[in-house]
């Protein structure tokens, strides 16, 4: 049992301090692609159709209640979406390793 336990607690570690490794080489820019036909651009500016619905459903229920909704509920619903997008940002800079230095 304690020849299990050491086994799986050295595992453990050795894939924990291996992930935490400076990368062997640099990540390499990006080249631009070529394109073998030109992309026209298009005539008219589209409309963000998904994120309208989106932001519409998720302000029925405060046009539905809108005689019960307070100040305080408006501004705690906004607080919460600022913090989540901000969250998202944060973590997907962190992961394409965008906020450490080189």
């Amino acid at each position: 049992m304690n020849t299990t336990l050491f086994l799986f607690v050295l595992a453990a570690l050795v894939a924990t301090a291996s992930a935490y490794q400076p990368l062997a080489k640099a990540p390499t820019a990006f080249k631009p692609v070529s394109r073998l036909t030109p992309v026209e651009a298009p005539t008219s500016k589209p409309v963000p159709s998904a994120a309208l619905a989106g932001a519409f459903t998720s302000l029925a229920p405060l046009a539905a209640h809108a005689d019960t909704v307070d100040e305080s509920q408006v501004i705690g619903l906004g607080v919460g979406l600022v913090a989540c997008i901000v969250s998202l940002a944060v973590g997907f800079t962190i992961g394409y390793g965008t906020l450490t230095k080189p």
